[in-house]
């Protein structure tokens, strides 16, 4: 009998999707709450403040110019890893779904103080707030992927190949804090891509292969018998590459 709460906050993509529908089959998800998708006018203007104009603009000439190549080159490779992980595109159960601007909004806020949840799993959302993660007395729980602490920010398993460190390529469970994912690691899955598999297909995999941990430590969460893993290094933040970044680096 699950003693403990758990609400479902995510962004409406497939990953979420995938997370969500795999968790229904073990857990009782209370609500879910399903956050729109950030303006891109909003994320640009975001990006630049961050890391300026010149890396913005390579990275937009990288989606536009290689990534749709990539996803087209990789979509049997995508559909056989669907077929082998069982990954379940399902909608959202509508009984039970809740729609917010985003998940740092008022709406999020008072809906999570009305749900009074345990467990918060998180997936695929912006950053959250400090006044989000303390509204309610939950822990939240991320699967992130990439390996942290070395590989915070985005797409975590290229840069982990980029920089000739395949043996940190893979997903990490942690619990959430304000920081971009600094909080302190339940469980590090590795894994390994094939010859198939490019920078379109790399998160599926990690996804892939990481649910099944995330349902192992969200069962040790709801019995109250998880243990972490401690580590001091920083690590680095990482953030999509540049057209001239992929075109030099090693791993297509």
């Amino acid at each position: 009998m699950q003693n403990k709460k758990i609400v479902f906050l995510a962004s409406d993509c497939e990953s979420s999707r995938w997370v969500y529908n795999a968790i229904i089959k073990d857990f009782i998800i209370s609500a879910a709450i399903i956050e729109q998708p950030i303006s891109k006018k909003t994320l640009f203007k975001g990006r630049i403040k961050r890391i300026g104009f010149f890396k913005v603009m390579g990275q937009v000439m990288f989606s536009v110019l290689i990534v749709p190549f990539l996803r087209k080159k990789a979509r049997n490779r995508k559909n056989e890893l669907i077929a082998q992980y069982q990954l379940n595109d399902a909608p959202f159960d509508n009984n039970s779904t809740h729609h917010v601007s985003s998940v740092n909004d008022t709406a999020c806020k008072q809906l999570l103080e009305q749900l009074q949840p345990d467990i918060v799993v998180v997936n695929g959302t912006r950053i959250i707030s400090k006044k989000i993660l303390q509204c309610t007395n939950a822990v939240f729980i991320n699967m992130h992927v990439g390996i942290t602490p070395w590989y915070r920010g985005s797409h975590g398993g290229y840069w982990a190949l980029y920089n000739n460190d395949a043996e940190n390529f893979g997903t990490t469970i942690h619990f959430v804090d304000v920081g971009v994912d600094t909080g302190v690691v339940l469980k590090h899955v590795f894994s390994k891509p094939f010859l198939g598999d490019n920078f379109t297909t790399y998160p599926v995999l990690q996804v892939a292969t990481g649910i099944t941990a995330l349902k192992e430590v969200l069962q040790q969460v709801v019995e109250n018998n998880y243990t972490v893993l401690t580590n001091d290094t920083k690590g680095k933040m990482y953030y999509q590459p540049t057209v001239w970044q992929y075109i030099l680096g090693k791993p297509h």
